[in-house]
């Protein structure tokens, strides 16, 4: 798994087209190699935008994985139902030597979010998530865009080591993590 500063973890995933064995390899692997209950293809280096939710972050009422290709956005909770959470990240692991010391960031999220995404055969699906299905969602869907955690937070609340880096590109970073977008095309989203 790529760790911070890794730089394909700013890398803004490229869409799957084709949908054959190999994304049905890789769904499998990202499965099989979870070491939370969320987890991004970007994260294993590979630039596809895949999510996968499963146990808690599942919305399965089993937490079976859910495997959701080309995810979008296609409405929100409103703002006064944004919901507080404070989230870590693997990709930041080991980020001062000591394994055991974990950033964590004070952020929001939306309360609820319905996605439409394409499962491993490319096969249009829906969900509405919510609660921790829905916080976990978001925090992927960040990793697709080359968005983290840190981008939510200000540059005072880091280590300062992360500050430093990240004090070139914060500032556009950040207004990126607080878009609310949502799909806004009049095509369909699949085909």
């Amino acid at each position: 798994m790529a760790i911070y500063p890794d730089p394909i973890l700013r890398h803004s995933v490229s869409h799957v087209t084709k949908f054959d064995s190999k994304v049905e390899k890789v769904a499998n692997l990202l499965i099989d190699g979870m070491k939370t209950d969320a987890t991004t293809a970007i994260q294993y280096g590979i630039d596809a935008r895949i999510i996968v939710l499963k146990g808690s972050a599942s919305p399965l009422a089993t937490g079976a994985p859910l495997v959701l290709i080309n995810p979008n956005v296609l409405s929100r909770s409103g703002e006064d139902k944004m919901v507080p959470w404070t989230e870590y990240c693997g990709v930041f692991s080991n980020l001062s030597g000591n394994k055991d010391e974990v950033l964590e960031v004070e952020l929001l999220r939306d309360e609820v979010v319905e996605v439409a995404a394409q499962d491993i055969l490319g096969i249009p699906v829906r969900k509405a998530l919510q609660g921790e299905a829905a916080r976990s969602f978001q925090h992927e869907l960040d990793h697709l865009e080359g968005l983290l955690i840190i981008d939510h937070a200000g540059l005072d609340e880091l280590p300062i080591e992360v500050a430093r880096l990240e004090a070139p590109y914060h500032r556009d970073r950040q207004r990126l993590a607080y878009e609310r977008r949502v799909y806004q095309g009049n095509e369909p989203l699949y085909r």
